[in-house]
């Protein structure tokens, strides 16, 4: 053979191993993506379930009496601690949003979420 003919075997060898390595990576990727999505979806499910029992039980309570037992779990938990705090009709427990309405509790979370 020639040296010619190595050469483009030896290319060929190459592109079809790189090929090969990146369908891996693509595959890999996807399949990882899959898992962190459905790991998303669980845990955003489980905090919307655990916002409706809390709003179940809280439903009508005080803006006072809401504010204050959120400070007092607030202070209960390790660090880095949630922080409370009022703005307008809101309640914020760290990320989580406690709706108020003529100083009293109307709903957890987001205002039109579904359940």
């Amino acid at each position: 053979m020639k040296k010619g003919t190595y050469i483009l075997v030896a290319f060929l060898i190459a592109s079809l191993v790189a090929c090969a390595v990146l369908a891996y990576l693509w595959i890999d990727r996807s399949i990882s993506l899959s898992y962190l999505d459905q790991s998303y979806e669980t845990a955003n499910r489980s905090v919307n379930r655990l916002e409706s029992l809390l709003e179940e039980d809280w439903h009508g309570m005080p803006e006072a009496q809401v504010l204050q037992r959120l400070q007092k779990a607030a202070t209960r938990m390790p660090a880095p601690q949630p922080i409370v705090k009022k703005e307008d009709a809101v309640i914020w427990f760290g990320d989580v949003r406690f709706n108020i309405d003529q100083g009293k509790l109307v709903g957890i979370g987001e205002i039109n979420k579904e359940r």
